[in-house]
């Protein structure tokens, strides 16, 4: 177990310097065509409810596919931490692009949903769709995250609740640039 651990840090570490290197007109080229992949999918064009991401840097440009899905009457949601120590996020809606240009930054320097009652939480909503962010990911839909379990705990939690109201489990995208593609 230890050895995989170390395998899984060796090959984050890889990933984000390869992609740190990028040029920036590449990043925004490829979040383009990833863009329009996920919109020609089936599940994006049914889906009325998405959860995505806010970029960080380095990563594939999610602003494309916000922009589209307010363009496209989606109701969207987004990640805010809850707890760093139990790795507990809530996906709680955002309304616009100006209001997730109004959010405040993480820890992490990600634009982050206020703590704010008045926005619902994507389980209670029972979203159709789930754009998941990774460091890699393999040609198998493996999945390899930044190794904190945010989004492995989200997404268990997602899936139980669905199967709990008896309802379909939201399906999952995985986004990435090409570089993080392994074989």
């Amino acid at each position: 177990m230890v050895e995989i651990l170390a395998a899984k840090k060796a090959l984050r570490r890889s990933i984000k310097a390869v992609c740190a290197a990028l040029p920036a007109t590449q990043i925004q080229s490829e979040s383009a065509r990833v863009a329009q992949r996920l919109f020609a999918r089936d599940n994006w064009k049914s889906a009325t409810k998405v959860c995505a991401f806010c970029s960080m840097p380095g990563e594939l440009d999610t602003a494309p596919i916000l922009e589209a899905a307010f363009a496209a009457n989606k109701r969207v949601f987004l990640p805010r931490v809850e707890d760093v120590k139990a790795r507990d996020m809530a996906m709680v809606e955002a309304f616009s692009m100006a209001d997730i240009d109004a959010f405040p930054r993480s820890n992490w320097g990600i634009a982050e949903p206020p703590r704010d009652d008045s926005r619902e939480d994507a389980l209670d909503a029972r979203v159709d769709l789930v754009v998941v962010p990774g460091v890699a990911f393999d040609c198998d839909n493996g999945r390899l995250g930044h190794g904190a379990g945010f989004y492995d705990n989200w997404l268990a939690r997602a899936d139980a609740a669905a199967d709990a109201a008896a309802v379909a489990r939201p399906a999952t995208v995985g986004v990435c640039l090409g570089a993080q593609v392994l074989p």
